[in-house]
């Protein structure tokens, strides 16, 4: 059966204009965010989709109500961003200068190194494929997630395979990435407002 995934990210935030850290803060999405949740509509205006997951942050519900205005939607928390503890609201600058020591181990190995606070990536990778492994157990052929960048990257590497590297994997805001399994194999295309 041939299976479709449209991944989005949710809208910019103040936080992301910022360059904050602010994984598991609940923040709405601002002006820009909502031109781009806009444009998700147009990219998806005639898709048709099973079902759309968001996670449990507003920012993604936000989101999804204007890119799927009047389509509902089911809220999936353990599609939530990883929480960054200590470290969230605050800048790469401000981190920098107030955990100094941890900031540069976590920067030498952020995959094993928990932030104060925060939740470990171990578990954060596993909860997010947990959730993974039980949407492709559903019968619904094609869905639509709205999500957080570090949600969706994982969402790539589960399906498309761990050689891609987690922080070559983007998903701008705005544009829609397009996973589509055909005999058992994933691709991955993007939709942009060159495709409108």
């Amino acid at each position: 059966m041939t299976k479709i995934w449209y991944l989005m990210r949710h809208g910019e935030t103040d936080c992301n204009k910022r360059g904050c850290f602010y994984g598991s803060l609940d923040v709405s999405i601002n002006q820009t965010g909502r031109q781009q949740a806009r444009q998700l509509a147009q990219l998806m205006a005639n898709k048709d989709i099973d079902k759309c997951y968001t996670s449990s942050l507003k920012r993604t519900q936000e989101t999804a109500s204007l890119a799927f205005f009047g389509h509902p939607y089911e809220i999936l928390p353990d599609l939530d961003e990883k929480g960054f503890g200590a470290w969230e609201g605050l800048t790469a600058d401000e981190i920098e200068a107030a955990f100094p020591v941890e900031w540069q181990a976590w920067l030498d190995a952020p995959f094993s190194v928990t932030p104060p606070q925060a939740e470990a990536f171990s578990h954060f990778k596993h909860r997010v494929n947990e959730q993974i492994e039980l949407l492709l157990a559903r019968e619904e052929k094609a869905i639509a997630i709205v999500a957080h960048l570090g949600v969706l990257r994982l969402i790539y590497q589960a399906l498309l395979g761990e050689d891609h590297d987690f922080w070559s994997i983007q998903v701008p805001q705005g544009q829609v990435l397009v996973l589509k399994q055909e005999d058992e194999v994933w691709q991955a295309t993007y939709l942009t407002k060159e495709d409108l």
